[in-house]
């Protein structure tokens, strides 16, 4: 609440709050109307600047309202958690080919990922801080019922993770590999998945550009961020040799 820069990240909570509920991801509900033998588990603000690897610039005040997953227990709230990311060897081997064979490459993030899949339970979440219902209404008369993968739960990876597979397989037409579960083929494509960060790359621009329309058909909200310049903090410079340079300037510079 003390830094200068509190003004953005109050814009981003506003516009983080606005977005969910315009997308329905919550019902707002009376407390009262609550089954019995269900917990109303808090809400908490993840908030976090974020930087240009090259420069350190801020260029974007994200803002995420998510569930407190400490609270959440065992066999009531959840059963599994685990949900796998692509390894970087993998990663690297297919950057390895890039150079290699001079292939196309388009890095796709998925939007607001987790909260694309239907919620695993039944689970209620109080009013986050600083937001009244419409009217002045008194908060705690009411809680939000939520119906999407909302962010904070303990096993919201492992729910998004199976979503967005199925919809890639079933609906896009992948192949997972029998190797790592986060590589996928289409054609002459290959397709590496890091939680909700991911490369897509082959010699057939043609069939990239077809390949992302399936997925947006498949109802999978997505933005292109054309060719790899970074991926998971790493800056990737394709040179003029053909070679492909991994650095982390930002980092370094931190340290």
């Amino acid at each position: 609440l003390n830094q200068p820069d509190w003004p953005q990240f109050q814009r981003a909570m506003q516009e983080e709050m606005e977005g969910q509920m315009a997308k329905g991801n919550y019902s707002i509900i009376y407390r009262s109307l609550i089954p019995p033998g269900h917990q109303v588990l808090p809400a908490v603000w993840a908030m976090k600047r974020k930087r240009d690897l090259r420069t350190g610039e801020v260029i974007k005040w994200k803002v995420r309202l998510n569930l407190d997953g400490s609270r959440m227990q065992k066999g009531i709230h959840y059963d599994e958690t685990y949900a796998p990311v692509a390894s970087w060897s993998a990663i690297r081997l297919i950057l390895a080919l890039v150079a290699t064979f001079n292939w196309h490459t388009i890095q796709l993030d998925y939007v607001q990922a987790y909260s694309q899949a239907p919620v695993e339970r039944e689970l209620y979440m109080e009013i986050p801080r600083g937001f009244k219902i419409k009217g002045n209404k008194p908060s705690e008369e009411y809680v939000l019922q939520l119906h999407v993968n909302i962010y904070g739960q303990k096993q919201a990876g492992r729910v998004w993770y199976k979503h967005l597979t199925k919809g890639l397989i079933k609906k896009v037409g992948f192949t997972q590999s029998k190797i790592d579960e986060c590589i996928f083929y289409k054609g002459k494509s290959i397709y590496v998945l890091y939680t909700d960060d991911s490369i897509l790359t082959g010699p057939d621009k043609q069939e990239l550009d077809q390949i992302v329309k399936d997925i947006q058909q498949a109802k999978l909200n997505i933005t292109m961020e054309g060719e790899v310049t970074s991926f998971l903090g790493v800056t990737i410079d394709r040179q003029s040799d053909g070679t492909i340079k991994f650095s982390q300037p930002l980092l370094i510079k931190k340290i």
